[in-house]
């Protein structure tokens, strides 16, 4: 790649990539040796010949799901050649990291993550461990951000979201926590296709509230902006797709920063955001599911913020965080700095620093440009900093 050091991931992560690259290479070549071997000494045979052309024949087949896995991170990697993106792309890694890495055993050994760009609307993760066509697994978290996002970093908290994929997959509770969802619901007189639902937006909702207790208000925010979507689409109800209605993702949220901090700003955004989608608009019957489902939004809040895992020691997921530098008044003092010119962040994590930020766009409209070069310069920083400490 003769990505310049300045560009270049880290020696840690480029450890854990050439030896999957060797391995996918040497199990191919293998097989055409052995196929080689055993074949062409008896080529003037037609059913040797016969053999010999059909096992070339699957392992090209084979090769060009292979080369998924060599294209997949050809295409990752060339990215960091441009000098600004790859600086900015390795302070995502380091945003992407931070996310990740908790106070359980099962998130202490989680390979760096490569954050790269393409095209669409959403965000989305390839887990570590998870298997590519050929079967080899990805060898680290592989995160993918549009390149829209980067001309609005204040919306950054998708990695957030991404990055808690992968982390309640390490921590065994994407499963527990749809049972968990699906177990209170039915407690509190929930209809049997609602239970069903939350259960399958589950998946997502529990990423969203990894996101939120990262970021706080700045997640709830981030998601009014990235869902504000035609009727049709917010609305949308579907039994299949893991997905939330937009609509419901947006009031799960405002719901959670009324349990974290009580009144705020969230209280408006939810006002406007029920006058922006009147339900009236919906069909009859994605109206009922709608309110329904709606209506039992404080029952699945309630579960998220009180309920202690096996798999954690008997802890709640929020004990794996700390709200206190997430408080409104504290982003708000933070924030505030903007005025002077110079924010200060010192002692935040990254995710918190990236709610700062969110808030600044929030309560002290600085101009676009502006902010995103304030943004642009703190992900550079940060990647620095985060390479040398791997």
């Amino acid at each position: 790649m003769n990505l310049p050091p300045q560009q270049d991931i880290s020696e840690r992560q480029w450890a854990v990539l050439e030896p999957q690259l060797a391995a996918a290479t040497a199990r191919l070549s293998a097989r055409v040796k052995r196929a080689t071997d055993q074949l062409l000494p008896h080529i003037d045979d037609g059913r040797a010949t016969r053999r010999l052309n059909a096992a070339l024949g699957q392992i090209e087949l084979d090769l060009s799901r292979a080369f998924l896995f060599f294209d997949t991170y050809m295409d990752v990697l060339t990215q960091r050649n441009s000098a600004e993106l790859g600086a900015i792309l390795r302070g995502c890694d380091a945003l992407a990291m931070d996310a990740m890495r908790r106070d359980h055993p099962a998130l202490g050994i989680i390979e760096p993550p490569l954050v790269y760009c393409d095209r669409g609307f959403g965000a989305s993760i390839v887990r570590e461990s998870v298997p590519f066509p050929d079967t080899s697994p990805n060898p680290m978290p592989l995160l993918q951000i549009p390149y829209g996002r980067l001309k609005e970093k204040h919306n950054l908290t998708s990695i957030l979201h991404e990055s808690g994929h992968q982390a309640l997959a390490r921590l065994q509770l994407v499963s527990a926590l749809a049972d968990t969802l699906r177990d209170a619901l039915a407690r509190a007189g929930a209809p049997e296709q609602i239970r069903h639902l939350y259960a399958l937006w589950s998946f997502e909702i529990g990423p969203d509230f990894w996101a939120f207790a990262l970021s706080g208000i700045a997640e709830a925010a981030a998601i009014r902006d990235l869902f504000a979507l035609p009727s049709g689409h917010a609305l949308r109800v579907s039994y299949h797709d893991p997905h939330p209605p937009p609509y419901l993702r947006a009031l799960l949220t405002f719901d959670w920063c009324r349990r974290a901090w009580g009144q705020g700003a969230w209280d408006d955004w939810e006002r406007q955001w029920l006058a922006a989608y009147p339900l009236d608009a919906a069909p009859t019957e994605t109206r009922r599911v709608l309110l329904q489902a709606r209506r039992f939004i404080p029952v699945v809040g309630q579960t998220l913020f009180d309920t202690r895992f096996r798999v954690l020691g008997r802890r709640r997921l929020l004990d794996l965080f700390d709200l206190a530098p997430l408080a409104p008044n504290e982003l708000k003092r933070r924030a505030s700095g903007i005025r002077g010119g110079k924010l200060d962040l010192t002692g935040l994590a990254p995710s918190v620093q990236l709610a700062v930020f969110r808030m600044v766009r929030e309560w002290y409209p600085i101009g676009e440009a502006q902010l995103d070069r304030l943004m642009s310069d703190w992900l550079m920083r940060l990647g620095r900093s985060y390479r040398h400490s791997l």
